[in-house]
């Protein structure tokens, strides 16, 4: 990274470096050195320490972090930084997009930082590339998405999550429609992700990894309740407002709406608006478990890896009901007119290595070599292609949301 001013060095102080530079805390907190962003901390250990001392302590690659913080700055400087939600259009800038599932984003950044160091060492440009949650822009950079019209508007890489507006039928009859992404599997897939045709027929997603939503029971609440063995019993009135799921105001999880009007239709949806009796990020829900507290709900969809956190493990179970854990999807799209360009890159994504590195942080990866931590859960709920080309997605999410909302206010839901 020749190219980029130096600016920081690693016997700067933290403090010196935070109060001059104080966006830079939001790299500090990807790399696990959050406890800096409180005042007391930075005041009282920040001016003691040289920045290699936390970096040797965390075992955090100094070279890669030096250079992440002063490309930050540069861009910073000369205006080239930017936030997704706030300027979405400056993504046809980008070689690689990333919208991570909370979980991944860390071990992905880590990684991905250290790939793009030595990219930028062997080739002349500097690799453009931004990595961000994807719970941040549900609600902002897909809806900008819906209104694209050319493939020069996009980067020429582009990981997701979830069933967002990629499925939608503005970018499937803009952009899937006229083949313009090329599919980038191994020759067969992992046995996790063979058995539940995981592939795209259409060879336009590379279908990377999966996030699997799980039920997770506090299971001294669920005395004198019925036995639950299938996601359908939670809809039973015995369970009304028993469920947390993930949501926000007015926008609650489609990851877990869409799956659940699939198998059990618009009634379902009521019956799970009934079911639910608030929405939160799966860390508050980690926090509400480990609480010990007995005005909590007994029931709640989460994430595997969040259900891994939490420490209380004695007074719950992870409940993998009969139809599978549900495969909320990691996908990614690459431009056919920027396949060789960007080969390097995708090589890295579809690696051995990057597929473990998602598994061991449970994410399970589709690579056959790949050990996955999660094969244990012996049986995956994915919605199917044959659902998602059939349906207009993008209208039926604005259809389930509107019922769901609808029910969810009536029986005494609250976000």
């Amino acid at each position: 990274m020749d190219n980029v001013s130096t600016k920081i060095h690693e016997n700067m102080s933290v403090y010196e470096i935070l109060t001059t530079y104080p966006y830079l805390i939001n790299l500090f907190k990807e790399h696990g050195l959050g406890k800096f962003e409180r005042p007391e901390i930075l005041e009282k250990l920040g001016p003691l320490l040289k920045l290699k001392t936390p970096l040797s302590m965390m075992k955090i690659n100094k070279k890669v972090f030096i250079d992440l913080l002063n490309q930050t700055i540069e861009k910073h400087e000369t205006g080239s930084d930017f936030t997704l939600s706030e300027n979405p259009e400056y993504q046809k800038n980008l070689t690689l997009l990333a919208l991570l599932p909370c979980g991944l984003k860390m071990p992905f950044s880590r990684a991905f930082d250290v790939f793009a160091s030595e990219y930028n060492e062997n080739h002349s440009d500097s690799l453009k590339y931004l990595l961000e949650g994807n719970v941040n822009h549900e609600l902002s950079y897909y809806q900008y998405i819906d209104s694209i019209e050319s493939f020069d508007e996009l980067p020429d890489v582009i990981i997701s999550s979830d069933i967002n507006s990629f499925y939608h039928k503005p970018f499937q009859q803009g952009f899937l429609e006229k083949k313009g992404f090329v599919s980038l599997y191994p020759d067969t897939l992992h046995d996790d992700f063979e058995k539940i045709s995981y592939e795209d027929p259409e060879h336009q997603f590379t279908m990377l990894s999966a996030n699997l939503l799980v039920l997770v029971s506090i299971d001294e609440l669920l005395e004198g309740k019925p036995g639950i063995e299938s996601w359908k019993d939670i809809l039973k009135p015995e369970f009304q407002n028993s469920v947390v799921m993930r949501g926000q105001a007015e926008f609650f999880c489609n990851g877990v709406l869409l799956p659940f009007y699939a198998l059990f239709g618009m009634e379902g949806i009521v019956d799970l608006a009934c079911s639910v009796r608030t929405g939160v990020h799966p860390s508050e829900m980690v926090k509400m478990i480990d609480s010990g507290k007995r005005d909590v709900a007994p029931l709640y969809i989460m994430p595997y890896f969040f259900a891994r956190k939490i420490k209380d493990k004695g007074r719950i179970s992870i409940r993998i009901p009969k139809e599978g854990a549900i495969v909320s999807p990691v996908q990614m799209l690459v431009k056919k007119s920027a396949q060789e360009r960007v080969r390097d890159i995708t090589d890295f994504l579809c690696s051995v290595e990057f597929g473990q590195l998602c598994a061991d942080a449970y994410f399970p990866s589709v690579h056959p070599d790949v050990r996955n931590t999660t094969s244990h859960i012996e049986k995956l709920y994915w919605i199917g292609w044959e659902f998602l080309k059939q349906n207009d997605i993008g209208e039926l999410k604005k259809r389930i949301e509107e019922i769901f909302m609808k029910e969810f206010h009536k029986t005494g839901g609250f976000v």
